[in-house]
């Protein structure tokens, strides 16, 4: 119902709905449903909201696809591979576009005439082949354990000069990660971090993995350090300044996957205040993991082949540090907690990921589309539509099909992989893509136009009566009559044809073209 809910003018063109008026949300279409069109009297007597909901985001997704405008888009610059990803609420496509320097879009026409096929490895004799390993060059960039490659490290994992903190060595190597236990001081008690980073792997396509990594941890030992800085005591006195010799513990680090990440409490909480870290415990690893402790059997090690078969989506490869610093020698150890450490490093993780043996194997990419995106289009080199196999005499064109007589390039979409692919004419334009979604992505999304809101009660009224018992058959074909004839009502409301642009179009249709 249309209620202006007491805004202001200033407060409507200060906000961020313009235009929201000419929409009532599902929300508010449910409730008045219940209000006016179920009770005592009513051709539905009784029916529950959840069924009522049901039924409304059904019609809301029907009424989305063909009676609704559809004014979803999304703009990307094209990169040289040529691919778009699918939106995640894509439905069906209405235009593929590029922008010009003007602003103005050029369609892109899609072509029929080529695809992206599974296409099955095979050997020198033609035979198909199962269960391929997938290429750990890919996974370099991926597993690189750098600080610009995305992995999330634990909130005492980065500022290197901070007490208990894992330190991200900037000066080792790509794929070095160098984890510094220092002591962390609570009131009387000396205490320590449990350290992690982790990052997010997609296992979707692959059934089995191995994982290795090259780790060096120390024993326990005993370390002397002093210090000038000025400090407070337990007392609260200033000092000048402390030596002291140190019981070092042994560092422990695991690396491997699990199906969440690891937990945000970082604390070992030797005080017993809070709970311990759940990262100090292996049940983290719930699919698999590789330990290295106190100095021994340093070096690589391998996981043993973990199957897949069960997981989907994204997994985590995790590394944890731990260096379990005792409940002694606390007032010695606030003095110089900044520079008393030990160490453990972690490099060369390398990920392997298998098909199943039983599963036929395949590139990433097909030869179709490798050959598509290779060649270069005739409009690459002018705009006059030549093609060498038609243009067998100069200036004449015998047989030139008038659907690739354009400049603009062609799609195709890969619904098996949710891509759309281009042609190379394309590459480095900005690709506008213009899509109908079923409406039902957020919350702020399930809204209706309230030229179509008669629908949307009609459509749920036949929803709900069709699948009651014993409602009169006559009841429910009525029902779907007015839903027919209200959707169509809506259409036409909806088609928003103006006399001005129908008079633009036959201007246009004034200029002579001879024949």
């Amino acid at each position: 119902m249309a209620l202006l809910d007491g805004q202001t003018h200033k407060k409507y063109y200060e906000g961020n709905n313009l235009g929201g008026y000419q929409f009532v949300s599902l929300q508010d279409v449910i409730a008045q449903f219940m209000a006016i069109y179920v009770g005592e009297e009513k051709i539905i007597n009784k029916v529950g909201r959840t069924e009522v909901a049901f039924h409304a985001q059904r019609a809301l997704a029907e009424l989305s696809f063909d009676t609704l405008k559809s004014f979803k888009s999304q703009s990307i610059v094209l990169p040289p591979s040529l691919v778009m990803s699918l939106p995640h609420d894509y439905v069906n496509y209405t235009k593929l576009s590029w922008c010009d320097e003007a602003g103005i879009k050029h369609p892109i026409y899609k072509t029929n005439d080529t695809s992206n096929p599974f296409q099955v490895n095979q050997d020198a004799d033609g035979i198909y082949l199962y269960g391929s390993s997938f290429s750990t060059e890919d996974l370099v960039e991926l597993i690189a354990l750098n600080k610009s490659n995305s992995w999330n490290i634990s909130a005492k994992g980065l500022a290197g000069k901070r007490v208990g903190e894992n330190i991200l060595d900037s000066g080792s190597t790509a794929d070095s990660l160098t984890v510094a236990h220092r002591p962390h001081n609570k009131t009387t008690t000396v205490a320590s971090f449990v350290t992690h980073c982790y990052k997010a792997i997609d296992v979707t396509e692959f059934d089995q993995f191995t994982f290795s990594a090259d780790v060096t941890t120390v024993a326990a030992s005993t370390q002397t350090v002093s210090t000038a800085e000025v400090y407070t005591n337990l007392a609260g006195d200033t000092v000048n300044g402390a030596t002291g010799t140190f019981n070092t513990p042994p560092t422990t680090v695991r690396v491997g996957l699990s199906t969440q990440p690891p937990s945000t409490n970082v604390v070992n909480s030797q005080l017993g205040g809070t709970p311990p870290s759940p990262n100090l415990l292996p049940d983290i690893f719930d699919i698999g993991y590789v330990e290295w402790t106190g100095g021994i059997d340093n070096g690589v090690k391998t996981s043993d082949i973990i199957d897949l078969s069960d997981y989907e989506g994204d997994v985590y490869l995790t590394v944890i540090g731990i260096a379990l610093w005792q409940e002694n020698d606390a007032e010695a150890a606030r003095a110089v907690s900044t520079i008393l450490e030990v160490q453990s490093t972690v490099s060369n993780i390398t990920l392997d990921l298998y098909q199943q043996p039983n599963k036929l194997s395949a590139p990433s990419e097909s030869s179709t589309w490798d050959k598509y995106k290779a060649v270069t289009p005739a409009e690459n080199n002018n705009d006059d539509y030549a093609n060498d196999d038609y243009q067998r005499v100069p200036d004449e064109r015998y047989g030139l099909d008038p659907a690739f007589a354009q400049t603009n390039g062609s799609f195709y979409i890969d619904d098996r992989l949710g891509r759309i692919h281009f042609s190379s004419n394309i590459s480095g334009k900005t690709v506008i893509l213009d899509y109908i979604s079923d409406s039902l992505g957020t919350e702020a999304e399930m809204q209706i136009h309230k030229l179509a809101e008669e629908a949307m009660y009609k459509n749920i009224t036949y929803g709900v009566l069709s699948v009651k018992s014993n409602i009169p058959e006559y009841i429910v074909m009525r029902a779907r009559k007015e839903k027919i004839a209200a959707n169509r009502k809506a259409k036409l409301r909806l088609s928003n044809v103006k006399i001005e642009d129908i008079t633009q179009i036959l201007r246009g249709k004034s200029k002579h073209i001879k024949h």
